[in-house]
């Protein structure tokens, strides 16, 4: 194959505003449903009905200060595409990005310094305030501050029981959206929609049968058995072989990749729209091997193939894509789901929501080692909870939906990035002002936990898949860097306090998930250490206090202590005290709620639940599991989630690209990558695709340190 073809430049993917508007939809690409098989459609109820009216494109959400109406004229159906790419490329409509073009924006001195600032102190703010909040609280406490440190960790473990707690309770209410949202028939609530639509209204919008649902699966090595039971999974949706397209995307070096793919062509050819597949080479420049940088590549590829050889443009507002991993066991209702939640969300919003189903870590449950059953357990009610919470900003995790316009918009997925999911909502949510946001539908999606042939081999497959996610604190870094370049390019105090505002949830969801997380198992054990050792005397009573023998405090003027003092410590040991208490019990019962969970999918799980007795009732397994989460519980919590942070903290501060390839090529794509290193890849005499995506990346985390604009070269 051609391994670095570029894209014709007519029709190049570029990150740039581009106009969705509803009443564009049967304009696009009119012969793609008609080409399909779709020829037993009413034409006055097919693609080809259009209001050829005035269109009336405005901001919804108002941020333009100044001409935000314009008439926008609707292009003749028998215009040449050249016409109507043109009108699709107006800055002035409804899905308009910021460009965040470091060339442009950082044209001054000035603005370079204090961009490389605000980059040197979001690498260091990890670091800052793990490490540097653990050794001031220890100084204090061995400097006769203690009353102070105490008062800090008191206040931080009732943070903890409010945050226990609003687990508990969203993952109660997530378990009843999942029943809910499981005995909905969608394809019908979608119908009684359309219904209850005026004439004009079905004529000038996208209805559910226009949607077409295109599947990114990156993989790498995975047995051809896992990904069929993946297709398979997929070809549930009862309307896979008119709406539903698959991008299986490859590795150049795998060896079998052709095999799989043509032995899967065989498996489904009559099942899927259509099935196309990628070949990400092995060393393009920036690419680091893994997740993202391969959709970055099939993304590429596929809005060539959906333009070349179905008529789909990359500003098509009717298509979504819907990333997957490789191993994911898909909801049979998922996509009729999906298709709702989109065509529902009206044009204002369809094309600024990012939709995510819950991710159940179950599918080898049974086979699981304990402390990897129990992280399983916890973080999978956890992406339960977030999305059941409303005031949570929660982020994509593994599996979501993306519209193929918003995708298109934002320039595709970055090759040099980890955190494909977390990245790709974070550079969304920058690039349309905050206005992104992401949608839970719950329909559980479920997939394996990394699993070897022993023991201790899996402990430390997962112990790798640890330090991976932790290195999406890198996120914040990103999210810091590219804020800064955000505000040069708003144009009015307005729309920057406005974008401030809306920023503010996503980065106080990667500071919750990444900085409190990692200290709160450090933190919890440190209270306990300054209450019992430090601060044992001051549970005596103060009419004790100048008696040795009931008191270890002794003589209380001796040590030059006050009452206040001792009164303050007193009280404040018996709220930290109560309040652990009161969340190791919101902890416990929330991981019974796992024992729930688990039998409400148990049907999807790998293997016999009823040949494990510990499994096969739901009270005992509730039992079990609350014994297990209280003796391992906080141990696991440290190995899987504080120990890897407080190492991904140090690695982020220098230049982490060589600590991110080692780390990514030992566990990315299902932990099977070898450890190799990336080298220069270019095409003879034309630029690299890659530029496409690459044109206005900022080296702003230390993932590339040299510029990552690609230029035409030679050789």
């Amino acid at each position: 194959m051609d391994d670095a073809e570029a894209l014709p430049c007519d029709h190049a993917v570029k990150e740039r505003a581009m106009s969705v508007d509803h009443r564009e939809v049967k304009l696009l690409c009119p012969s793609f449903f008609a080409k399909a098989g779709a020829s037993d459609w009413d034409e006055d109820d097919g693609i080809s009905k259009l209001s050829r009216s005035v269109l009336l494109v405005t901001d919804p959400e108002g941020l333009a200060e100044e001409d935000t109406t314009r008439e926008t004229t609707v292009p003749d159906p028998t215009e040449t595409d050249d016409a109507l790419c043109a009108m699709l490329q107006n800055s002035d409509t409804l899905l308009s990005v910021l460009e965040l073009n470091q060339d442009q924006l950082l044209a001054s001195r000035w603005r370079r310094a204090a961009f490389n600032a605000v980059r040197t102190l979001a690498r260091a703010s990890p670091a800052l305030v793990i490490y540097g909040g653990t050794i001031s609280l220890l100084v204090c406490a061995v400097c006769h501050y203690r009353w102070g440190v105490l008062l800090a960790l008191t206040l931080f473990t009732f943070y903890m029981l409010h945050l226990c707690i609003t687990f508990l309770i969203f993952a109660t209410v997530g378990l009843m959206r999942v029943l809910r949202d499981g005995s909905e028939d969608w394809a019908a609530r979608a119908a009684r929609a359309e219904a209850a639509r005026g004439p004009e209204e079905d004529e000038e919008d996208i209805t559910a049968r226009d949607v077409l649902h295109v599947v990114m699966l990156p993989t790498f090595r995975t047995p051809l058995t896992v990904l069929q039971h993946t297709l398979t999974s997929l070809a549930q949706y009862n309307q896979a072989k008119e709406q539903l397209a698959v991008c299986l995307a490859f590795e150049e070096r795998e060896d079998e990749a052709q095999e799989k793919e043509k032995a899967l062509r065989q498996m489904f050819s009559d099942t899927f729209r259509f099935i196309h597949a990628t070949y990400h080479p092995s060393n393009l420049p920036n690419h680091l091997p893994g997740k993202s940088s391969n959709e970055c590549w099939a993304f590429l590829q596929l809005c060539r193939e959906l333009e070349e050889a179905h008529q789909v443009v990359p500003e098509d507002p009717r298509v979504i894509l819907t990333v997957i991993d490789d191993d994911s066991d898909m909801h049979d209702k998922y996509f009729e789901a999906l298709t709702y939640h989109f065509v529902a969300a009206g044009p204002s919003r369809r094309y600024l929501n990012m939709w995510q189903p819950p991710i159940c870590h179950f599918k080898n449950f049974l086979r699981q080692p304990l402390l990897v059953r129990i992280s399983s357990l916890f973080s999978t009610l956890n992406e339960l909870s977030c999305l059941a919470n409303p005031w949570d900003c929660h982020v994509p995790y593994s599996s979501y939906s993306i519209s193929f316009a918003l995708a298109s918009a934002v320039g595709g997925w970055d090759p040099e990035y980890l955190a494909e999911d977390w990245h790709m909502f974070a550079k969304c949510c920058l690039k349309t002002q905050g206005r992104a946001k992401c949608i839970p539908i719950f329909l559980p999606v479920l997939n394996y936990t990394p699993e070897e042939d022993t023991y201790c081999s899996t402990l430390w497959s997962r112990w790798a898949q640890a330090k991976r996610h932790a290195l999406g604190v890198s996120e914040v870094v990103y999210v810091l860097s590219f804020s800064f370049l955000a505000l040069l390019e708003l144009r009015s105090c307005r729309q920057s306090l406005v974008f401030m505002w809306r920023l503010l949830p996503l980065l106080a969801k990667f500071v919750q998930t990444h900085f409190v997380n990692g200290v709160a198992a450090v933190w919890n054990v440190m209270a306990q250490v300054v209450i019992h050792f430090y601060l044992f005397g001051s549970w005596c009573d103060m009419h004790h206090l100048a008696s040795p023998q009931t008191c270890p405090f002794g003589s209380w003027s001796a040590m030059d202590i006050t009452q206040e003092q001792i009164l303050r410590n007193s009280f404040l040991v018996f709220l930290q005290q109560r309040g652990t208490a009161l969340m190791a019990c919101a902890s416990i019962l929330s991981g019974g709620l796992g024992a729930i969970y688990f039998h409400m999918v148990k049907d999807r799980v790998e293997g016999n639940v009823d040949e494990h007795w510990k499994m096969r009732s739901l009270p005992l397994m509730w039992l079990i599991i609350e014994l297990e989460v209280s003796f391992c519980g906080l141990v696991q919590s440290f190995i899987f989630g504080a120990l890897p942070l407080w190492i991904a903290c140090i690695r982020i501060i220098a230049s982490v690209r060589p600590v991110l390839t080692r780390v990514c090529s030992s566990d990315l794509m299902g932990d099977r990558f070898p450890v190799e290193f990336m080298s220069e890849r270019f095409v003879e005499g034309r630029v690299s695709p890659v530029r496409l995506f690459l044109n206005n990346c900022a080296p702003t985390t230390g993932l590339c340190e040299e510029a990552c604009c690609i230029e035409s070269v030679s050789g």
